[in-house]
């Protein structure tokens, strides 16, 4: 693989990321977006599923592409590790 497109993922990574914590912003138009995708029932399965991708796709920029993917990485776990705890209570 190589490093443009690890960068590349890097950067899907992040987009996922800001994605998430967007629609912490406006409920209502990412509740709609993630209900067409894929139904009521499966919206937690959809914004966890997007956090758990984003942490292997920055890891994999981080270890392939450039040391300062690591920042990502931890960011994403952040969010992954917030919004799991969000949808569990």
């Amino acid at each position: 693989m190589g490093r443009a497109i690890a960068h590349l993922l890097g950067t899907i990574a992040m987009l996922l990321t800001v994605l998430l914590w967007l629609s912490l912003l406006n409920p209502h138009l990412a509740d709609r977006l993630v209900d067409n995708l894929a139904g009521p029932q499966n919206e937690y399965r959809m914004v966890l599923g997007a956090g758990l991708l984003a942490v292997v796709l920055s890891f994999v920029a981080a270890t392939r592409a450039a040391k300062w993917w690591y920042v990502e990485v931890a960011f994403a776990l952040g969010t992954l590790g917030f919004f799991t705890y969000a949808l569990s209570a």
